[in-house]
């Protein structure tokens, strides 16, 4: 059977890539380019916020006022409670300080205190040798060990005020709210100032006393151990005479009574001067109870 041949040949043969290319006006081809652009297609999908904002009701700007200001509060009591910490640590560590000064007082007066007792009691014993004959050995001996430790011997309290002086110095004192705290330390303070000036005439007594004895006896055995061995302490001092033949006394019988009427002179002054102590003492001891009481030390 023959083929028509009047059908037109179909051309399969391939279009040029240049004229696909060139034709521009192919909507499937520029459908096709818009739709793999990615920017564009996300112009097209997301859309522009509202730039209108609707306004904060007053509660809302109430409670944001609210919380600044408990922060700022907080803040500011929370500085305050650590500054109060801060002040009174420190002034826990000067009265703990202080504490350690009145102790090292109260040592220091019981020794005094001793080595005053002891030496009234010499002087006492020496007045009681104003009519005794001093050419008899043994009156000269007793003479002579209660003269030495009379009219040789003084002990005064210095009070240890390191910290009280740094309590005011440094403005700490002021930390101390209860007032008969205060009142308490300046107590103590004030009869420290009784116990000087009660110091300082004893002081002028025994130098005059002191220069009288000079007058009436040789002192030169005072470095002679042949003669004398004496020992110095608070309440232990001890005078071992091993021979008093060179020991020399003035035979003005004057200057010799003059020596009684000075050891009599100094005992009164010296007792009351002990009494003080005794009351400072008392009043050291139980200022420290009670500042450890309030402070809560050891």
């Amino acid at each position: 059977m023959e083929e028509n041949t009047d059908e037109e040949p179909l051309d399969n043969s391939p279009i040029p890539l240049s004229e696909s290319l060139s034709d521009q006006n192919n909507p499937i081809t520029d459908a096709a380019t818009i739709n793999t652009n990615p920017e564009i297609e996300n112009m097209e999908v997301h859309h522009h916020p509202d730039l209108h904002h609707k306004p904060k009701k007053w509660k809302e700007y109430f409670l944001e006022f609210l919380m600044i200001f408990l922060a700022v509060t907080l803040g500011f009591f929370a500085e305050s409670y650590r500054e109060h910490i801060v002040k009174k640590e420190t002034e826990k560590q000067s009265i703990e300080s202080l504490v350690k000064c009145l102790a090292s007082d109260t040592i220091q007066l019981e020794n005094v205190i001793k080595a005053n007792i002891k030496v009234v009691g010499q002087l006492d014993s020496l007045v009681q040798l104003r009519n005794a004959d001093l050419s008899i050995e043994v009156n000269k001996r007793n003479f002579l060990r209660h003269s030495i430790v009379g009219f040789s011997e003084d002990w005064y309290f210095n009070t240890n005020d390191a910290a009280l002086q740094q309590l005011k110095s440094s403005g700490t004192l002021r930390l101390i709210r209860k007032q008969n705290i205060v009142d308490s330390i300046f107590k103590y303070e004030l009869e420290n100032k009784t116990l000087v000036g009660q110091q300082a005439d004893l002081y002028f007594l025994f130098k005059e006393s002191f220069l009288d004895y000079k007058k009436a006896v040789g002192l030169f055995f005072y470095r002679d151990t042949t003669v004398m061995k004496y020992s110095f302490g608070y309440d232990n001092s001890d005078v071992e005479f091993r021979n008093i033949n060179p020991v020399l006394l003035n035979t003005d019988k004057e200057k010799i009574n003059l020596l009684f009427g000075n050891a009599a002179l100094m005992a009164g002054p010296q007792e009351a001067y002990i009494h003080l102590m005794q009351d400072q003492l008392s009043y050291g001891k139980n200022l420290i109870a009670f500042l450890k009481e309030e402070y809560h030390l050891e």
